[in-house]
């Protein structure tokens, strides 16, 4: 069984109710987005609220988080509440193809999201984790629509995808206006392929700024890269 709970060195992820719990794609995205000096920023599709959790780490900005499943948001305002950063963090319990269409002006300086992964690929028969991880319920379309209408200008977009829905993610984001401006490549093991993209989209057509990392080096632990990034969080980096 998994642990109910992920300590971290500035917080602690409590895990108990949600699908989807603390795993590498969560904590590359929210080590490599470039968080800068924003005041407000978004988290979508949040789950126990990692991704929100390090970016107050890292900046001063207030952060708002939804999050569909009530067993993750309740997992989420747990560990916004226990954190150091209580006051900056608001978690929504709300279906983001809903909620950004509450607003009727931009608010927001970066976007940030984990999104569902199988764009087509056979449902699990957990109704929770189909809703965590499916485009079923929060699709790459809705999310750039949601940016479109909810980022002020100037604002980012950061993903982390499967490397090969690159292609199809390009082609969503241009849809909605959102030029691709950075791109880094991330293999398991150093020497095999990519299998997740981590992608940064803005409004400004711009040389697109590519990179590749990997998280370990066959027979050597970690890779330099891995740990340069991740050693703010983890604990034993």
């Amino acid at each position: 069984m998994a642990n109910s709970f992920f300590k971290f060195k500035q917080f602690t992820i409590y895990q108990e109710r949600a699908a989807m719990r603390v795993g590498t794609d969560g904590v590359l995205l929210g080590a490599w987005c470039r968080i800068g000096e924003g005041k407000r920023i978004l988290d979508v599709g949040t789950g126990t609220g990692l991704i929100a959790l390090m970016a107050a780490q890292r900046s001063a900005a207030c952060i708002d988080a939804v999050e569909l499943d009530f067993g993750a948001a309740c997992d989420a305002a747990l560990n916004a509440g226990l954190s150091p950063w209580s006051d900056r963090v608001t978690i929504y319990k709300a279906d983001f193809g809903d909620w950004f269409g509450r607003y009727t002006r931009p608010r927001y300086d970066h976007i940030l999201s984990n999104p569902p992964y199988f764009v087509q690929s056979l449902l699990p028969p957990d109704s929770r984790r189909e809703r965590a991880r499916h485009t079923g319920t929060l699709d790459y379309e809705t999310l750039f629509e949601g940016a479109a209408a909810l980022l002020l200008p100037g604002g980012r977009v950061s993903l982390i995808s499967p490397a090969d829905l690159e292609e199809h993610l390009t082609f969503v984001a241009l849809l909605h206006g959102f030029y691709p401006a950075r791109f880094t490549y991330v293999s398991g093991i150093a020497g095999r392929a990519p299998k997740r993209l981590l992608s940064e989209w803005g409004r400004a057509r711009r040389p697109l700024q590519t990179h590749a990392m990997a998280i370990e080096q066959r027979g050597a632990g970690y890779t330099t890269d891995y740990v340069s990034l991740t050693r703010d969080f983890y604990l034993k980096m």
